[in-house]
């Protein structure tokens, strides 16, 4: 499950990588969660960045744990059901993200959070798809969930699956609007974990309210209850 991300490089760097416009003057976030409204670029609006909440707003959460499936979906289970093979068709969007965070279990009770992320915390793409639906006020909003993949060599030890990491040419081709099913699947072959590096990192961003650069320095590892342990 993966239900923490990073963002926040600089305006022009994102607005490159996006090959879009972020319409607020900066964007900074070392602990993105869900229902929380993050940064993507949606396929029916590829100008501009939108934000969408992750999963589902905050109001209809009304601080209720969410079920994984709202804010991670595997590739199987999107062609596998006809609604989300309808949303990869037609609602892609692309996450964007400077990287993400992972719990490496280390026992049945235990696990540690790591920080991945490139070289030079250089943005990337995520792959998702959104929903756009009205809310409990009669508002139009917008909700988008994370594609994860099977995971690769670096994180097959600790996790069975892994964000569907795009690189800037993998995400355009993800916002065309002409990508098949088949496409799109061969495209989600193609996702590796190969640039990646990884430290351990505080189990602070276990708490939505952390949100300082602190969170994605490297820390000698240590579980969910900050007890240091002998794994790396």
């Amino acid at each position: 499950m993966y239900d923490r991300y990073t963002i926040f490089c600089e305006k022009p760097e994102l607005e490159k990588f996006m090959n879009a416009e972020l319409p607020v003057d900066t964007f900074v976030s070392y602990n993105a969660g869900p229902t929380q409204p993050l940064p993507v670029v949606a396929l029916n609006r590829q100008d501009m960045i939108q934000f969408f909440h992750w999963g589902q707003t905050q109001q209809m959460a009304n601080n209720k744990a969410l079920s994984p499936r709202l804010f991670n979906l595997t590739k199987d289970s999107a062609f596998q059901r006809p609604a989300y093979k309808k949303a990869i068709e037609k609602s892609r969007c692309l996450i964007a993200a400077n990287g993400f965070y992972v719990w490496k279990q280390l026992s049945k009770k235990q696990k540690a959070p790591y920080f991945c992320y490139q070289q030079h915390h250089t943005p990337f793409g995520i792959a998702g798809i959104y929903e756009e639906f009205e809310d409990l006020d009669g508002n139009l909003s917008h909700t988008f969930n994370m594609i994860t993949v099977p995971a690769q060599a670096r994180l097959g030890s600790y996790s069975e699956d892994m964000p569907a990491i795009l690189n800037k040419q993998m995400s355009e081709k993800w916002l065309n609007e002409e990508l098949t099913l088949d496409d799109v699947s061969e495209l989600l072959d193609q996702v590796t974990d190969e640039k990646l590096f990884m430290h351990a990192v505080s189990p602070r961003i276990t708490e939505l309210e952390n949100n300082d650069q602190s969170l994605i320095q490297a820390a000698a590892p240590s579980d969910q209850f900050g007890n240091y342990t002998l794994f790396s």
